[in-house]
C-alpha cells in the first residue's frame, strides 16, 4: 500500500486553492441550472433511508419531489404443481397477503415522504404493485423516471427490505447503464460522518472522474447541476497501469504517454468547472500494475480526499485511454462507500 501511496503521490499534477471562476455574478448556463424533478426509489431498506438523507441534501428548495416505492408480490402468487388461481383458498391467501405487502409499501412511502414535507417545493408518492424479476424492476424505475422527466434518479443499493427490492446490487449496477436521466447511488454503508444533512445543505468535497471523453464532459455538466461555491472540487484522472507490463512499448514509455493525455484531459475539465466558482484541484493517480482496477483507484483516491461525492461518466468507448465504461460504473457501484452520480451519454 505505502508502494501505491508514492506511485499517486508522483502523479500529482496540479492543485490551486484560487477561485477559477472569472465572474462569480454571471448567471449559469442552462445547462448547468439546478435539478428540479428529483425521483428517489425506496424500500423499506437502511440504503434507502440513506439515500433519503443524502438526497435531501442535493435537493433545491424549489424543486419537486416524487418518491416511489414498490410492493412485493406474495412467494405464493408464482405457485404452481396442484395449486391454481381457481383454487379458492388460494387465492384468498394471495389477496390477503398482497393486501399486507401494499400496506407495507404505503407505511414505507408516508415515512419516506415526510422526511422531505417543507424541505422542497412540492413532494408526492406512488406505490407500484409491481413484482417480478430484478431486470423488470430495472425497467419499471427506468420507465417511472422517464415518464415523470426526472432530472435525477435517486437509489439506495445493497439493502434487504421486506417491501420489494427496488435496488439490490444487480439492480443499481443494471441503473447505471439504463437511466433516462442522471443517477444518484447511495450505498448501504454510507452514513454520513461530517456532512449529515443537519449540517446544512449543498455537497462539501465533490471528486470528478475524468477520461476526457464527451461522456467525462457531459458527466461534469451534470455535475455542475448539483455543486455550488463553497464546494471544494477535485477532477481526477487514472492512469491505467494494468496492461502495461504486456505492452510491447517499454513501461514507462507508455505510462507517461497516458499521463500526458491525462494532463490534458484534466486541464479540459479545470477549464470546464471554472464557471462554476468553487475551488478546484486535479491530479494524476494509477492503478497498481497488478490486481487493480479503475473503478477501485478512483474510490480510494476520493475516500482519501474524503469526498462526499464521486461523480462518474458511463459508456466512453473510444480511444485507448478511454476507461469509463459501463462496466466501470457497475464495479463502482458494488464497492463503493461513497455515493456516485453516474451520467451516462445523453443524460446531461
Amino acid at each position: 500500500m505505502a508502494g501505491w501511496a508514492a506511485e499517486v503521490h508522483a502523479f500529482e499534477f496540479f492543485h490551486s486553492g484560487e477561485n477559477h471562476n472569472v465572474n462569480q455574478n454571471d448567471e449559469r448556463s442552462p445547462r448547468a441550472m439546478p435539478m428540479r424533478r428529483i425521483m428517489i426509489a425506496v424500500d423499506d431498506s437502511n440504503a434507502s433511508r440513506q439515500a433519503l438523507r443524502f438526497a435531501a441534501r442535493v435537493t433545491p428548495p424549489d424543486a419537486e419531489v416524487r418518491i416511489v416505492c414498490a410492493a412485493g408480490q406474495p412467494g405464493a402468487w408464482a405457485a404452481g404443481g396442484a395449486f391454481t388461481a381457481g383454487d379458492a383458498w388460494i387465492t384468498d391467501t394471495i389477496a390477503a397477503a398482497r393486501k399486507g405487502l401494499q400496506a407495507e409499501a404505503e407505511l414505507t412511502l408516508d415515512q419516506a415522504m415526510a422526511a422531505f414535507k417543507g424541505r422542497c417545493a412540492a413532494v408526492e408518492g406512488l406505490v407500484v404493485d409491481r413484482g417480478g424479476e430484478s431486470g423488470a424492476v430495472v425497467q419499471a424505475v427506468s420507465a417511472a423516471a422517464r415518464d415523470w422527466r426526472a432530472d435525477l434518479l435517486v437509489v439506495g443499493a445493497r439493502h434487504r427490505g421486506r417491501v420489494k427490492r427496488w435496488v439490490d446490487g444487480s439492480v443499481s449496477g443494471a441503473l447505471a447503464v439504463s437511466a433516462p436521466c442522471p443517477l444518484l447511488v447511495v450505498p448501504d454503508e454510507y452514513e454520513g460522518g461530517e456532512y449529515e444533512a443537519d449540517d446544512g445543505p449543498g455537497l462539501a468535497r465533490v471528486a470528478l472522474a475524468t477520461d476526457g471523453s464527451a461522456p467525462s464532459t457531459q458527466a461534469i455538466d451534470a455535475a455542475m447541476r448539483l455543486i455550488a461555491p463553497p464546494t471544494a472540487l477535485r477532477a481526477v484522472y487514472v492512469v491505467d497501469r494494468s496492461g502495461v507490463a504486456a505492452d510491447p512499448v517499454p513501461g514507462s514509455a507508455l505510462e507517461e504517454a497516458l499521463a500526458a493525455q491525462g494532463r490534458k484531459a484534466l486541464a479540459a475539465a479545470v477549464e470546464q468547472l471554472a464557471p462554476g466558482g468553487c475551488v478546484t484541484e486535479a491530479a494524476l493517480v494509477a492503478t497498481a500494475l497488478i490486481r487493480d482496477d479503475v473503478a477501485h483507484a478512483v474510490l480510494r483516491d476520493a475516500q482519501a480526499w474524503r469526498a462526499d461525492l464521486v461523480v462518474l461518466g458511463t459508456h466512453g468507448r473510444r480511444g485507448v485511454a478511454r476507461w469509463l465504461l459501463g462496466s466501470v460504473a457497475q464495479r463502482a457501484v458494488e464497492i463503493t462507500h461513497v455515493p456516485l452520480l453516474l451520467v451516462g451519454p445523453s443524460e446531461a
